[in-house]
């Protein structure tokens, strides 16, 4: 059961409060232009960030383990990376907490579906 206090006026509930994670957002031909377009804080059950490359293409965007986890083998010349903290996809990967590198050229290829769900969440974000 979740605790609802009023303190001060103020009605906070401690178990509702989290931070969002926040993951860089692009779609771009290059690792530059996309660096540019920045952040953005992610939906609230968002646990990973991702960045897909392939030729000519870079895709940023916050994802969900789940989705990094399917991500495994394939020669299609896709590649995913995933990470876990905030702003890790960006320029400076360095700061990344837990790093999780899989080349998602597989699960991407071999499911229309996760292909699809990764350009819908590319495209919702694009809108917020």
């Amino acid at each position: 059961m979740y605790m609802l206090s009023v303190k001060s006026g103020v009605l906070s509930c401690p178990v509702c409060e989290g931070h969002a994670l926040k993951c860089h957002t692009c779609v771009a031909s290059n690792e530059d232009d996309c660096n540019r377009q920045g952040s953005a804080s992610c939906p609230q059950y968002a646990d990973a960030c991702s960045t897909i490359t392939g030729p000519n293409t870079v895709m940023k965007s916050c994802t969900y383990k789940a989705f990094c986890d399917k991500a495994n083998g394939g020669n299609s010349g896709a590649k995913m990376e995933c990470c876990f903290g905030d702003d890790c996809n960006g320029p400076h990967r360095s700061h990344s907490y837990g790093e999780h590198r899989h080349n998602g050229a597989g699960a991407l290829a071999s499911s229309p579906v996760l292909l699809v769900a990764a350009l819908l969440l590319r495209l919702a974000f694009s809108r917020l």
